[in-house]
């Protein structure tokens, strides 16, 4: 058995593990670094909506089908520290790309830049049951919304300083090897992140016979329990609601003349506010309940794409990107944990392996369609579009009604 001592021990590694591999991730961001270093090697709309798209692709499928074996696994922490590398290193060949093979053909670069993404979005689906469960099993019930905070909000501020030392590269090197230096020290984060998971002490646990007819398992969950069917339902539209997200750089980039090096600063706001509203979420979540985050991230991701539609210029992005930070410390902070409290003990792995799938494979779709609206018919119709209405607004989208995120806010307040 796991003693006091061994919970404040896991608390502290985990938690230092999970805020540098954010360190990682909030310098490669899906939002804004990765999307401008596509478009300067000459990604269309499309293909830059295909970045979030592999990501919710990534986490979705693969997490389905892992949840059955991360339940047959007396210790979670060996399968972890075997698989993890598939999420971290393609950040170094994505490095070395950018040396040594962007100058030379830009198609063969982006063609491997988004199989180096496959491969790491991927590896990232594979073990997000296993490792949920190990931090169910690791980490003092009362303190899971505490520990995805701290990690979180550690995590993104490091990445402020992260991402300051992304502007410098941007700015005083030439592309594409300023992009070279950011996802080197990407992979430099991940690999100390490593370092302390493999730290955490867990214990052999007597786990039930697995049962075979998986599959029908998991769709009598779905059925049976309409609290969790409201919740992964009203999920999947939350994120076809932030399809938008992917492009505020692009938008900026294109509608203002903004320099590169901006993006960064945007980045930095975004990790500001995601940083702050983590230390918030978390024992907010753990007291009042992690629906009530999820809630004010749905209200959070509203405002941004209002204020991303009538931003009047690069300015008013700031305000866009800070309440995006917010939506996405509360979706990772509260729309995790919750996950956690889904079902009883020897179902966990179900749980989470299908309450991942419904609420991020609908947001495989959704970013090529926003790219392809955005072709059509401008970036600003992606904050609040006929496509995104759901039947809440006139044929014109005149009515601003809450489109996707309100029928996300109404099954999660059922």
């Amino acid at each position: 058995m796991l003693t006091q001592k061994d919970f404040t021990f896991n608390f502290v590694v985990g938690s230092l593990d999970y805020a540098f591999f954010s360190l990682g991730t909030a310098v490669a961001s899906t939002t804004t670094l990765l999307p401008v270093f596509a478009r300067n090697l000459g990604a269309t709309n499309v293909e830059i909506g295909l970045i979030p798209a592999l990501y919710y692709l990534g986490l979705s499928i693969p997490s389905l089908f892992c949840g059955i074996y991360s339940s047959r696994l007396e210790r979670k922490l060996p399968f972890i520290l075997k698989f993890t590398m598939l999420e971290r290193l393609p950040y170094l060949g994505i490095a070395l790309v950018a040396f040594f093979l962007a100058s030379l053909s830009s198609a063969t670069a982006l063609g491997l830049f988004f199989l180096l993404l496959s491969v790491s979005f991927g590896g990232m689906g594979i073990l997000t049951p296993v490792w949920m469960e190990m931090v169910g099993k690791v980490i003092n019930p009362t303190r899971i919304g505490v520990y995805f905070a701290l990690g979180n909000g550690i995590g993104a501020l490091m990445g402020i300083w992260g991402s300051r030392l992304a502007e410098l590269f941007i700015q005083r090197l030439p592309f594409a090897r300023n992009f070279g230096y950011c996802f080197l020290l990407t992979i430099l984060a991940m690999l100390v992140s490593f370092i302390f998971i493999a730290l955490t002490r867990e214990e052999k646990e007597n786990l039930p016979p697995p049962k075979k007819e998986y599959l029908r398992t998991l769709w009598r969950i779905f059925r049976r329990d309409p609290n969790f069917r409201s919740f992964t339902i009203a999920r999947g539209f939350l994120a076809m609601g932030v399809m938008g997200g992917a492009f505020y750089t692009v938008h900026a980039l294109q509608s203002f003349h903004v320099p590169d090096s901006l993006i960064a600063r945007y980045n930095a706001v975004f990790l500001v506010s995601q940083a702050l509203s983590n230390f918030l979420w978390g024992p907010l979540g753990d007291r009042k309940g992690h629906k009530l985050v999820v809630l004010l991230g749905c209200l959070s991701i509203l405002l941004s794409n209002i204020i991303a539609i009538i931003s009047p210029g690069p300015s008013s992005f700031y305000f866009a990107y800070a309440l995006f930070g917010i939506y996405w410390s509360a979706i990772w902070v509260g729309g995790i944990a919750i996950l956690l409290d889904f079902g009883p003990r020897e179902q966990r792995s179900a749980y989470i392996g299908l309450g991942y799938f419904l609420s991020t494979f609908p947001s495989f779709f959704t970013p090529l369609l926003g790219g392809k609206i955005a072709y059509s018919f401008g970036y600003r119709v992606l904050g609040f579009s006929p496509h995104q209405c759901g039947g809440l607004c006139s044929p014109d989208g005149s009515e601003r009604t809450p489109g996707i995120q309100g029928i996300g806010t109404r099954l999660i307040t059922r």
